[in-house]
């Protein structure tokens, strides 16, 4: 295995990974996990403190969506006192900030996206009765995101509005640095529907056993030409939607930790924080099991050997399709698979 010969310090924001991060990272006896939470402020002492003497150190910062200037500030303000620091480049970063922006830097360069139009544009879609999904510019999490027509479609400065397309999404998870660029298994979440339920809502699996390997490697080519193009340093989750009629459209990017790395993680058996150090792990990884995950509200658990890990989402690992159904089932209740639908209950049954 390769390493680093600095000792390395992670800086991790979100709080969600407080109980599973240390499951999914390579540590060596001197290297460190700094727990900074999602406190958009800047203050370096808590890094500073973890860095301790070490005249320099490798500091690799694990953002979320609140924290991506506070983390830039604080790589900038480390790299001044020598230390080396991975972090999200500015440019990735203003895009996973603001989906105007984004939607802008989609059109320059051409990577297809439903059509969309800010406060003061004539409304996407050639019909007044046309749906559009209303979203919060600065928003993630789906927090106001709302479906009008599109002839009452009236959009405040702080949204834009996108035309509503049916199909399937998927989210493609990329690492790019300077050791070059991974791509990871599509990860399936299921069709669009206008009551416009979010993908953390949803059943998800990694990999899908149905999507062929001409649109895999599509979705796979877009998001790493995605990463190139916004220059990412670290990790970039492309989503996706899949149409009826075979286009792929780019939803969204989101230049940070993302819902779907555990998921990803688990099916391709990687220390997913730790890519950085590990050159190795470059193209296209591949899923050696299957891997699914569901809404959940029970006890937290962490169980690496089993293939287990559960927050607010149930994710486990298994062999086969038919093994992942029955544990999701058996840990999450008889509630977890309930209201899926027909696509997700045939894939689901697929071996």
């Amino acid at each position: 295995m390769s390493r680093e010969a600095l000792p390395v310090v992670h800086a991790v924001a979100p709080d969600s990974l407080r109980s599973w991060f240390g499951h999914f990272v390579d540590l060596g006896p001197d290297d460190r996990t700094v727990h900074l939470g999602e406190d958009p402020r800047v203050d370096p002492a808590p890094l500073l403190e973890a860095i301790g003497p070490v005249p320099r150190a490798t500091v690799v910062f694990h953002s979320g969506h609140v924290t991506l200037g506070r983390d830039q500030l604080l790589a900038f303000r480390l790299r001044e006192l020598g230390h080396r620091a991975e972090c999200q480049s500015r440019l990735c970063a203003s895009l996973g900030s603001d989906k105007i922006l984004m939607k802008e830097f989609f059109d320059r360069y051409g990577l297809v996206s439903p059509p969309w139009a800010r406060a003061g544009d004539p409304p996407p879609g050639d019909a007044p009765d046309a749906p559009v999904v209303v979203k919060d510019r600065h928003g993630t999490q789906s927090v106001g995101t709302r479906l009008a027509r599109a002839g009452e479609c009236r959009l405040a400065p702080n949204e834009l509005g996108e035309l509503y397309v049916d199909g399937v999404e998927y989210s493609v998870l990329v690492y790019r640095d300077g050791h070059g660029t991974a791509t990871f298994p599509p990860v399936w979440k299921g069709p669009t529907t206008p009551a416009l339920v979010p993908p953390w809502r949803r059943l998800r699996l990694c990999p899908d056993p149905v999507l062929g390997g001409t649109w895999e490697r599509k979705l796979r080519a877009v998001g790493k030409r995605l990463a190139d193009l916004a220059e990412a340093h670290g990790y970039l989750e492309a989503e996706f939607l899949l149409t009826r009629t075979g286009e792929v459209h780019l939803l969204e990017i989101n230049p940070r930790v993302s819902g779907t790395m555990r998921l990803a993680a688990m099916a391709t058996r990687l220390p997913i924080f730790s890519l950085h150090a590990r050159p190795e792990f470059r193209g296209h990884l591949r899923a050696v099991r299957f891997g699914g995950e569901v809404p959940y509200r029970g006890v937290p658990i962490a169980d690496p050997d089993g293939a287990v890990f559960a927050t607010s989402r149930l994710t486990v690992a298994g062999e086969s399709l038919g093994e992942v159904r029955t544990r999701l089932r058996e840990l999450g209740g008889p509630e977890a698979l309930e209201g899926l639908d027909r696509s997700a209950r045939t894939l689901l049954r697929a071996s």
